[in-house]
């Protein structure tokens, strides 16, 4: 093992617990946070244009998270049984995880733009979309349907290099890619008069270059894995371990691309301005929890690399850090942002009737936020030592087992208010699932990990 590689072996086994995942959450925590915010830069430059034009991100919504679920399906997947391969010096097998998921990122991705754009129209009604937001959302998905193949690459690279402890080289991709959209977006809408086509084509040109970005610490052999094809083919009859593995993630975005679609067709009745609130809520509410998702993403390397050291007591330490800290972050955020809903919605829609109905829904989610922190880290930890099947059922209930059917119960019972308040009850049910596997994982006794899961 080279001398940085043996380096980074010890700091992943052996640095105090709270800072080692401080370091690692940083950065991960900040590439949320400006993916995030080039969603935030879309909806407000794309809110210029009107209340149709800012409903379009919300039916478009669903299409982006099923690129981000292929991504982190396959990037979380391998990532996972990288670190733990990396932790037991298995550097053959490490090598095969990252080349596979990369290689796999990009004949999937280029699926989707290939039965996107062959269905383009008769997919955006499907989505939900009105006769007045319909022109809004097709020139807004094409660039987006295109763009397909460098995201799920970026995002599998994203996850293989903080895998593999570079979490800050891993967050220049992302800060290159998100910052080079946030300029491009009023230059391409407005100067080049593009309109919403614009502000995709700005995430495909973006995106682009933050992918050439990640891909050059492997050019350069700054990666401690290799992307080699043939390392893939190697690999590729363990296909479905990655797949398995993943299996959370994919619930997780997955599932958040069906409840987009879900809630922006119920939410059509009530026109234009219930589709444009929840599109609004949507994007305050992933910016609040990419500080919940980078803590858990900084954890799950180090447990990962811990587990396949043979080292539970570190892999229990490492959880119950990123559990508190991801609590007591949420529950700061929620204060602020639940006094201040309704203006936060105004800030990106200064229409009464957006203002009104997002405010309640903004307020709803921010009551449960703080419940946020053990459904996530619980759920990253069992993904990070290999328990997939208690994972993918905790990512499967908050927009699946419980939002499903609630999503159609409570607006017919209750109307607006009751689709104002679904993800907030689905939410609150999603933390008592998880809670067994809180308070087991918490007081497990010294020297074991749950199961003990082989590598």
């Amino acid at each position: 093992m080279e001398k940085g590689q043996s380096e980074k072996h010890r700091r992943m086994l052996e640095a105090p617990v709270g800072a080692l995942v401080l370091r690692l959450a940083v950065p991960s925590t900040a590439s949320m946070l400006l993916n995030s915010l080039y969603g935030f830069a879309d909806a407000w430059f794309l809110s210029r244009l009107g209340t149709s034009a800012s409903g379009a991100v919300g039916i478009v919504f669903s299409v982006t998270s099923l690129i981000q679920a292929i991504g982190f399906t396959l990037g979380t997947g391998a990532g996972s049984l990288l670190s733990r391969a990396l932790g037991a010096g298995r550097q053959k097998e490490a090598d095969g995880w990252a080349a596979l998921a990369f290689w796999l990122s990009l004949l999937l991705g280029g699926a989707v733009t290939l039965a996107g754009l062959l269905t383009l129209g008769p997919l955006i009604r499907f989505l939900g979309a009105t006769d007045t937001i319909f022109p809004y959302a097709r020139d807004y998905a094409v660039y987006l349907f295109w763009s397909a193949p460098v995201m799920c690459a970026g995002f599998v690279l994203n996850n293989l290099l903080r895998a593999e402890g570079r979490a800050v080289f891993a967050m220049s991709g992302f800060a290159v890619g998100n910052v080079l959209n946030i300029l491009l977006d009023p230059l391409l809408m407005f100067g080049l008069r593009m309109g919403c086509a614009g502000a995709s084509l700005a995430t495909l040109i973006a995106q682009s270059a933050g992918v050439l970005v990640l891909l050059s610490a492997y050019v350069l052999r700054k990666s401690a894995v290799s992307l080699t094809p043939g390392n893939a083919v190697r690999q590729f009859r363990r296909t479905g371990a990655v797949l398995l593995t993943g299996l959370p993630s994919l619930f997780r975005q997955g599932l958040a691309g069906v409840a987009s679609i879900l809630l922006t067709r119920s939410a059509r009745q009530w026109g234009d301005p219930a589709v444009a609130a929840f599109s609004v809520v949507s994007r305050v509410f992933l910016l609040l929890y990419s500080f919940c998702l980078g803590i858990g993403q900084g954890m799950m390397p180090a447990a990962g690399y811990s587990q396949g050291a043979g080292r539970p007591d570190r892999v229990r330490a490492l959880y119950r850090f990123s559990l508190l800290l991801a609590s007591g972050v949420m529950l700061t955020l929620a204060i602020p942002t639940g006094l201040f809903a309704s203006r936060i919605v105004g800030f990106f829609r200064p229409d009464p009737e957006v203002v009104a109905i997002g405010g309640t829904i903004l307020r709803a989610q921010c009551l449960v936020l703080f419940l946020h922190g053990g459904i996530a880290v619980t759920n990253m930890l069992l993904q990070a030592v290999g328990r997939p099947f208690g994972a993918a059922l905790i990512a499967c209930a908050r927009q699946g087992l419980f939002f499903l059917p609630l999503v159609f119960l409570l607006p017919r019972a209750f109307g607006l208010p009751g689709l104002q308040w679904t993800q907030a009850a689905a939410d609150l049910l999603t933390f008592l699932l998880t809670l067994p596997f809180l308070v087991k994982l918490f007081r497990k006794p010294e020297g074991k990990t749950p199961d003990s899961p082989a590598s």
